[in-house]
């Protein structure tokens, strides 16, 4: 499965989920709580940057050629017309060469960004679907849709590919008014989300949602115990 870079856990929810920005305020894709802004990567951005820079160097690439190939041809032309043949060769030649490479280059580089921006903005997609499945255990496409702002035959064209390409933990069901729900497993080896246990709590009582147990405490809570017998 594709992924992307960590960065901060949602502290509502305890996961590693892309960002969705309705209007200028984030929300966790997995559990729609409030998020600080750029604390992880955001489906509404994702491959924005590489997209635009494609879209330069394309522009850039097709108009170096077309600008180069046609004044280098212009003076080929007039020095040929004017017998001066060594003028064609000294300055159109090069400058024909020189466009061509630099075009060809620019053209090439946009498409490399271009298949960059695809795969970034999959890759996020894909990690939040996957979060707000995992999240919420079985989901539709509508539901995909709704909390990524994406269309519903984006979000189905999706799972449905998921579920293609990793059955274990993309499963499709059918209810009895015909819903298709995609049921998402945790990823093999992924921390869940738990709970720490304070010094000060009571036994069973717990604090801080989404927070990784703190060995320190844990040891302290024992050596209590140890101590009054419990």
């Amino acid at each position: 499965m594709p992924s992307l870079t960590a960065y901060a856990a949602c502290p509502a929810c305890g996961r590693d989920a892309p960002l969705v920005y309705k209007g200028v305020v984030p929300y966790c894709t997995a559990c729609g709580a409030v998020r600080a802004p750029l604390s992880n990567a955001s489906v509404n951005m994702a491959g924005k940057p590489s997209r635009v820079g494609s879209t330069l160097a394309t522009v850039l690439g097709w108009l170096v050629l077309l600008s180069g190939g046609s004044l280098s041809a212009g003076i080929a032309a007039l020095a040929l017309w004017l017998g001066w043949t060594p003028v064609a060769l000294l300055f159109a030649l090069p400058l024909a060469i020189f466009s061509l490479a630099v075009g060809v280059v620019l053209v090439r580089k946009g498409g490399s960004l271009a298949a960059s921006a695809s795969a970034r903005e999959r890759s996020t997609l894909t990690q939040a679907v996957l979060a707000l499945g995992a999240h919420r255990g079985a989901i539709t496409a509508h539901d995909a849709a709704q909390a990524l702002g994406v269309s519903a035959a984006e979000a189905d064209a999706l799972l449905t590919d998921l579920a293609k390409r990793d059955p274990a933990r993309v499963g499709v069901e059918v209810d009895d008014q015909g819903v298709v729900w995609y049921r998402v497993e945790e990823a093999p080896g992924s921390p869940r989300p738990r709970m720490r246990v304070g010094p000060d709590a009571g036994d069973g009582m717990r604090v801080g949602v989404g927070d990784e147990a703190d060995p320190e405490l844990d040891a302290g809570v024992a050596q209590r115990h140890k101590r009054t017998g419990a």
